[in-house]
């Protein structure tokens, strides 16, 4: 395939190989997640109670979109997909063993140089929604305590982006981040980029203070 932007793919035992990049879009953002679930009303119940997220339509009773209603006054239809399993990819679940989640027994197993990504999830780390601040971080934190809800990490503050960060999973072990205050770069006269080391003090600078004390 051949466009005028000389973007041209070829496929080689079913693998997709770019030639030759062009750009297909100049002007983009990020829309929405989609995520796939075992429990949709559980899952609806999580991210509306605990994260103040709305849902604004539905399909049967299989998919939900929710969106964020405190960020403006008018907010975009949905930021977020949640559709339920099939039967029978549940039944897939249950014969791996993975049905039933216990979100706490994934604390300890959880790598220091990287963000925590569990083995129910795929290749999907984490999704993130913007705070405010770090007080709203710390006041999610006491929150969740009080719940008894898993943290698996935060907070604390990333490296790269120098964004304060507070991880934990939703129902189905996808780790949620909230984060604030992410470096903001300029397209015009900002920074090159740096190669950060593989460490933890990468993932969270933070840990440097804190070995100190």
């Amino acid at each position: 395939m051949k466009t005028g932007q000389e973007f041209c793919v070829t496929r080689t035992l079913n693998t997709v190989q770019y030639l030759h990049w062009g750009m297909v879009v100049e002007n983009m953002g990020l829309d929405h997640v989609a995520i796939k679930v075992r429990d949709l009303e559980q899952t609806v119940d999580f991210y509306t109670d605990v994260l103040n997220m709305a849902v604004s339509d539905r399909i049967g009773d299989a998919v939900a979109f929710l969106r964020t209603p405190a960020v403006a006054e008018q907010s975009q239809h949905h930021e977020m997909n949640v559709t339920q399993y099939s039967d029978e990819e549940l039944a897939t679940l249950e014969e791996r063993g993975e049905l039933e989640l216990n979100l706490h027994e994934f604390e300890e197993n959880l790598p220091e140089d990287g963000p925590p990504m569990l083995p129910t999830t795929g290749p999907i780390y984490h999704i993130a929604f913007e705070v405010p601040d770090y007080e709203a971080i710390t006041d999610a934190a006491e929150a969740l305590e009080e719940r008894n809800h898993p943290i698996y990490r935060g907070p604390g503050r990333h490296g790269p982006g120098n964004n304060i960060f507070l991880y934990f999973p939703d129902p189905d072990g996808y780790p949620i981040e909230l984060t604030a205050k992410m470096e903001e770069t300029p397209e015009v006269g900002g920074r090159p980029p740096k190669r950060w080391p593989q460490t933890p003090e990468t993932w969270n600078v933070w840990r440097k203070t804190k070995d100190l004390e």
